[in-house]
């Protein structure tokens, strides 16, 4: 260890004094010795004794064996790595085909939604039919009305349509804009949405669709990805929310949360217009799932 004496005096015409100092680079001493002979004084014993005998220094080189055994290992590396690179065309091929498989289901349900929906028909005459021999015009009345409130039964007339749209951009009208490929980085979501159709709500709307989907109280807006659904559908934008109700509905609406947080949107670049209608079509809901009833008094 380096070791430092330096003299000093204590005071004028005191003695001198030798002071030992430490050296703080003393403490590395080791790591320098590391790094000056990486190798161990026992490897290096060893392979000049192997000299001195006359035989040769070991090297990897000369070991055939290794030499193979490395490249074998190369080769299997690289084959398992190209065997699990899917190629771009086979993605491309199997993105097409889960589109094509999704469009197909989607079609298949739009089928059964029609059948549906004949068959309530069907049915809806066969009820009136029945009342009209019964003479329960009463009865009937008040069917017709819970059929509507449901969201059961199509309502069209007066109302109030809004229309809520993505800023403007050069990919608009791109794939990117599909919600099952994706959207553009700033995007209406179901919040937004939900915001919006709970101040109908409030205004005192009877009856509200988003794109043709009716939404009644058991209808959820949420999001999957970056596709808003309503009734588990997903909608594209510009985003039409028809709304019927009463005739100051607007008047209502207007100046209340919703329509502040509407006003929001459009400063921050979204496109949202309300327009009043006087053929607003609400089409009836596919179907509800009833787990509680009761009789009103």
């Amino acid at each position: 260890m380096t070791r430092l004496h330096w003299r000093r005096h204590e005071r004028p015409g005191a003695a001198p004094r030798e002071v030992e100092v430490r050296d703080p680079a003393a403490s590395m001493a080791l790591i320098f010795d590391a790094m000056r002979h990486p190798i161990d004084p026992s490897y290096a014993d060893s392979a000049a004794r192997r000299e001195a005998q006359g035989a040769p220094a070991r090297s990897w080189r000369r070991s055939p064996l290794l030499i193979i055994s490395l490249l074998l290992i190369g080769l299997m590396v690289g084959a398992a790595a190209h065997a699990l690179r899917v190629p771009r065309a086979v993605a491309q091929d199997r993105h097409a085909q889960l589109v094509d498989q999704i469009e197909t289901k989607q079609s298949d349900n739009d089928d059964a939604s029609a059948e549906l929906t004949r068959l309530r028909d069907d049915v809806a005459s066969a009820q009136k039919g029945a009342l009209d021999r019964q003479s329960q015009a009463g009865l009937k009345k008040t069917l017709d009305d819970a059929t509507r409130t449901a969201g059961l039964a199509e309502v069209r007339g007066p109302g109030v349509v809004m229309t809520v749209s993505n800023p403007d951009t050069k990919d608009a009208d791109s794939a990117d804009s599909d919600p099952r490929t994706g959207t553009t980085a700033q995007a209406i979501t179901s919040s937004d949405l939900q915001q919006l159709v709970n101040g109908w709500w409030q205004a005192g709307a009877t009856g509200i669709s988003i794109n043709g989907q009716r939404v009644t109280s058991m209808t959820a807006i949420r999001f999957a990805g970056s596709a808003v659904l309503v009734n588990f559908r997903p909608l594209t934008p510009p985003y039409e929310i028809s709304v019927m109700g009463p005739d100051d509905m607007q008047k209502t609406f207007a100046g209340s949360f919703a329509d502040q947080y509407a006003a929001s949107l459009r400063k921050s670049g979204f496109g949202v217009t309300s327009n009043a209608s006087n053929d607003v079509d609400l089409p009836a809901l596919d179907s509800v799932h009833v787990t509680h009833a009761r009789i009103v008094p």
